[in-house]
């Protein structure tokens, strides 16, 4: 398989493998829990996943390379222990904890995450004195007498031999205890992984046309030539680092990257002609507009691989500017979220540069958490960023001689708006470098294959796909007809008059301080949907979920992408399941906010309030901020949800199953606070749906293939009252797919020929 598919494989074995039934016990025992065994060339992306798993599932990540290590350093150092049985006395030889193991318990004290990941890489290389211990630790997950914690897997990886002289075969009697992955390079599953990390343009435009040069291995008289996957993103890197600083990349640097002198050749003879079609282009002008005839001639006579490279340095750019706006938003909703929830302290005359100062360590032992894992990230760089701001208010705040009360708020506040007009500038120009970029090819590139490049690129990057989600961009969608994004489409006018409409609830805002004019609300916008005179009678709920599990349904696949700065909010999860959601917005909310998950299945919510206890003290709260009740998603007020209560609604895919979509949005729509936040993590469908297959469905609980159409689907938030509401992630699915892989769901059989997504949508309940 690819290494996009060992990712999903192990992924799904870590979420296996830490869950536990009703007593809290593992459904699969520790010592029935194989090791995971991924085998591949080197530098084939084995150690990355890991990083990007742990990230993505929020846990510890321990990495050892074991041809780094001694048996003393993994076993231990060895110590003579006296012992006393009756009358008999004798010493023993026993070993310190191993540094290995030490590490696990160091991560847990530093992050505070009690579950995790333990890496051992080149785990068939190691020393000849070592190989034993090895072997009981993959059987037994021990070195000595000290175990692996519990809520920590192992994986391992390593070589096969004929790139590696030193690796040791596994016997079958250990290959037995291993859950072995067979890993081959896979170009595409790259390039997916490149894009997302923002691997160099010219990297990314030269392995399009030669493909053949992104994975190679050969022996010849004088020795190993090789590239490999790690050579292209380490080279990709450096690149980036070199040109920024003004220094030179040419053949003898390229070369100790990819160290096969044909492709190290090819790719440095490509290098410097791109650098020669970034010069001639001027990719600034085209971007803000000002393009001189001279560059669109040359556009419009160049071959085929000489627009692909032209249309990969304008979306590289693009996309760089996006993510500095998607950082900027990220860090304003996360400022907004806390000064929104310490408001009322500030009033109250407490101290500002104490308060400041508690809210700058919370973000920093964050930050250090998830730099571990992935230092470049949006998230991490936006609390950089959200940490910087907190300091600049309290020095503003000093300066102004501003300590307390309304003052301090006052000073904050003007500071505050810095940072949403600041942002206001940021999207605005990426949103004129769309349009711009997208004239040049209309007036240049008029064959339809250069657009549809272009498209393509700008969907498939995450910063910019996610840009389009937040801030839309009506040139994006008039070229790409096939996503029926019309319903979806959020103006950067319309985001920017929300974010001004949700600081002035909070009072962090007056007059606009940049000149971007506000967008007229929708004539539905201040329309609140009052409760139905007749709303379905709780007989007939009973009825349609009883007994409705739903249990390996994709309703039980969560992604859970939740955004920044939820400390104090109240929270609601419909469609709960066991929990699991609901542990980890309690973690976010903290001890000042409150979580409840409704769920109508009575064993999963006992199951949920069995482990409750548990999960607080995890998060290392101070004490309990959760409830479950027992509830359909269409009653959510009869679980206690006032009208106007909840600063944010999440509902993963269960929504499809529900009895009555609308009249469950509509109660969501009700109970949350003007300004509030709803979170769908749900699944559309491409076109009209068969209401037969729909129906049949939903009775079999496959929340994929019982989607309605995206369109109806915005539309019907739309009508409810919801405004902006738009798509933050969206991802392809078969009607098949279930939690896990190995567990496909039943399926209605159709004619229907429509395809599914899995989508985020975020809409908010106007002011």
């Amino acid at each position: 398989m690819n290494i996009a598919q060992a990712k999903q494989q192990v992924k799904d074995t870590i979420e296996a493998y830490l869950a536990k039934d009703e007593t809290g016990a593992y459904r699969i025992s520790p010592s029935q829990q194989r090791p995971i065994f991924l085998l591949g060339a080197p530098g084939i992306g084995k150690t990355a996943i890991m990083s990007q798993i742990a990230s993505e599932l929020g846990i510890g990540l321990v990495s050892y390379s074991m041809t780094h290590h001694t048996r003393q350093s993994a076993l231990g150092l060895p110590m003579i222990v006296h012992h006393n049985f009756d009358s008999l006395e004798y010493e023993s030889t026993e070993y310190t904890m191993s540094e290995i193991i030490a590490s696990i318990y160091d991560n847990m004290v530093r992050t505070g995450r009690r579950s995790g990941i333990l890496f051992l890489d080149e785990i068939n290389c190691v020393s000849e004195t070592l190989y034993p211990s090895m072997l009981q630790f993959l059987q037994f997950k021990t070195f000595g007498r000290h175990k692996v914690p519990a809520d920590w897997i192992v994986v391992c990886a390593g070589n096969p031999p004929e790139y590696n002289k030193s690796v040791h075969e596994f016997d079958i009697v250990t290959l037995d205890r291993l859950r072995k992955i067979d890993i081959e390079p896979d170009y595409q599953a790259w390039r997916k992984h490149a894009i997302d990390k923002g691997v160099h343009p010219a990297v990314l435009s030269f392995l399009e046309i030669k493909k053949e040069c992104f994975y190679s291995v050969e022996s010849t008289p004088e020795g190993k030539r090789f590239v490999t996957a790690r050579g292209w993103d380490d080279l990709s890197e450096m690149i980036a680092l070199l040109e920024s600083i003004g220094k030179p990349v040419d053949g003898n640097l390229i070369c100790q990257f990819l160290q096969d002198d044909e492709i190290s050749d090819r790719f440095a003879t490509y290098y410097d002609l791109f650098n020669k079609y970034r010069s001639d282009y001027q990719i600034d002008t085209i971007l803000d507009g000002t393009a001189s005839i001279e560059i669109a001639e040359r556009a419009k006579g160049a071959a085929f691989d000489e627009k692909i490279a032209l249309i990969n340095l304008m979306v590289d750019a693009i996309s760089s500017d996006a993510t500095g706006a998607l950082v900027a938003y990220e860090s304003v909703e996360a400022l907004r979220g806390m000064l929104s929830s310490e408001k009322e302290r500030i009033l109250g005359g407490c101290n500002v540069s104490a308060l400041l100062d508690e809210l700058i360590a919370r973000e920093e032992k964050e930050m250090a958490v998830k730099s571990e894992l992935d230092a470049k990230s949006i998230e991490v760089r936006a609390l950089s960023e959200t940490i910087a701001a907190l300091k600049a208010f309290k020095a503003q705040c000093i300066l102004a001689s501003t300590p307390s009360g309304e003052a301090a708020f006052d000073t904050i506040r003007y500071e505050y708006r810095g940072r949403v007009a600041n942002l206001e500038q940021l999207a605005g120009r990426v949103g004129s470098e769309l349009d711009n970029a997208f004239a040049f090819i209309d007036e240049t590139l008029p064959s339809g294959k250069e657009n549809m490049v272009f498209v393509t690129e700008l969907t498939a990057r995450n910063s910019t796909s996610k840009f389009i989600g937040i801030f839309g961009n009506d040139s994006y969608y008039s070229h790409n007809d096939d996503m029926l994004v019309d319903e979806r489409r959020s103006n950067l006018v319309a985001r920017i008059a929300e974010i001004e409409a949700e600081n002035a609830s909070e009072g962090l805002t007056g007059a606009s301080t940049v000149g971007v004019g506000k967008a007229e609300a929708p004539a539905n916008a201040s329309r609140k949907p009052e409760a139905p005179a007749s709303r379905t009678d709780i007989e007939t709920l009973r009825a349609y979920y009883s007994g409705s599990q739903f249990e390996y349904g994709f309703s039980s696949l969560c992604k859970m992408t939740l955004p920044m700065g939820l400390d104090g909010m109240d929270v609601v999860d419909v469609g709960c399941r066991r929990g699991k959601g609901v542990f980890k917005l309690s973690s976010r909310v903290g001890n000042t906010g409150k979580v409840l998950g409704i769920d109508w299945s009575d064993a999963f919510i006992s199951e949920a309030r069995l482990r409750m206890d548990r999960a607080w003290r995890d998060s290392g709260l101070k004490g309990n901020n959760m409830r479950f009740e027992i509830g359909y998603p269409e009653r959510i007020d009869e679980c206690g949800v006032a009208d106007s209560s909840a600063d944010m609604i999440f509902v993963n895919s269960v929504l499809n199953l529900s009895y009555n979509m609308r009249e469950a949005l509509e109660g969501m729509f009700r109970a949350l606070k003007p300004g509030g936040l709803l979170i769908c993590e749900t699944v559309t469908a491409s076109g009209v749906r068969d209401a037969d297959v729909v129906e049949r469905a939903k009775a079999i609980g496959n929340s994929i293939q019982s989607a309605i159409p995206e369109r109806e689907f915005m539309a019907m938030l739309g009508e409810i009252g919801f405004s902006n509401p738009h798509v933050v992630t969206t991802e392809s699915v078969k009607p098949s797919d279930g939690a896990l892989p190995s567990n496909p769901v039943p399926t209605i059989e159709s004619d229907e020929s429509v395809e599914f997504t899995a989508m985020v949508v975020h809409a908010r309940k106007p002011m």
